[in-house]
């Protein structure tokens, strides 16, 4: 287990993860811009959660279509 740690708005918010997903977290959120030792503005939560959701978005369009192909054979 790893602590994933942000701040927003000046409040701390810790949690413990799993060690590969508090990797994939962390990973996520700096290619998103959020700052992982310094403060926040709730904005950029929001885009970063914007930015996963257009993700599983297309990721489930995909195995959608993937799904019809095999269906298909």
């Amino acid at each position: 287990m790893k602590q994933v740690g942000l701040t927003i708005s000046g409040n701390r918010y810790n949690i413990n993860l799993d060690d590969d997903f508090a990797d994939f977290v962390y990973r996520d959120l700096k290619e998103a811009g959020v700052e992982l030792f310094k403060d926040n503005k709730p904005d950029a939560l929001l885009r970063a959660y914007l930015r996963l959701a257009k993700q599983a978005t297309s990721y489930e369009s995909e195995i959608e279509m993937l799904i019809e192909t095999l269906e298909g054979i």
